[in-house]
């Protein structure tokens, strides 16, 4: 009986979106900046830049090239994506696993995010066609709800692995057990100041987020929110 669910987070817990974006922003002018000040700001600030970026983003972004934009960075990602390879060996174990329900919760900006996430786990070897969800949601979806709809008396543990303050709020309000990363979206100092986390569910590197999801499944070690 498949009694654990385990849910993940696409951009930036898997695949190492600053690099892909910051590629295809270039060509249309746009400067996302350093990859540090990236992830120390807040949601749609992160695209349209701060301090010297931000006027010259911001009227880059008002022009009728954002179909466009958003177009190449859906090709990029069908072509150039690949997860962190640590992650590869990880998913397909789960994806065996008679005990696990396993798949994607994610927020990708590209067009039909849901097959550029299935071609991203596709080109890293990742056995997609056996995960058993991949659920793509709106920029105004909060997560929160999709995980508790997700979430049934069936489940003993329930996990969702995320690297955003909002990751954390929204495993917390579904109670689901959180894995943070900070190599993600927002970093270690963001997700401890900004975010109130604990420093002991925050992940500096996929190898180390990965050690502590197995040890936690195979209750080696107790985690201090279970």
């Amino acid at each position: 009986m498949k009694n654990k669910l385990l849910v993940f987070d696409f951009d930036g817990l898997l695949i190492d979106s600053y690099s892909l974006l910051k590629e295809v922003f270039a060509t249309y002018g746009l400067d996302l900046g350093d990859e540090d000040r990236f992830k120390n700001r807040r949601k749609f600030l992160k695209y349209v830049g701060g301090g010297k970026e931000f006027l010259a983003n911001l009227a880059l972004f008002s022009l009728p090239n954002k179909k466009t934009l958003r177009a190449d960075l859906t090709e990029v990602y069908r072509e150039e994506g690949k997860i962190f390879e640590v992650f590869v060996d990880h998913l397909n174990t789960l994806i065996q696993n008679p005990t696990c329900h396993v798949g994607i919760l994610s927020r990708n900006f590209t067009y039909e995010s849901g097959v550029t996430i299935r071609k991203v786990l596709e080109n890293s070897g990742v056995e997609e066609k056996d995960l058993d969800f991949i659920v793509p949601i709106s920029a105004g979806t909060n997560k929160r709800h999709v995980l508790l709809g997700m979430s049934s008396k069936r489940y003993d543990s329930k996990i969702f692995t995320g690297d955003e303050i909002s990751d954390y709020k929204a495993a917390q309000a579904s109670h689901y057990i959180p894995f943070i990363a900070s190599y993600g979206f927002d970093d270690r100092n963001r997700l401890i100041t900004k975010g109130e986390i604990s420093e002991e569910i925050i992940y500096d590197s996929p190898s180390n987020l990965v050690l502590a999801v197995e040890s936690t499944l195979s209750q080696r070690h107790s985690h201090p929110f279970g």
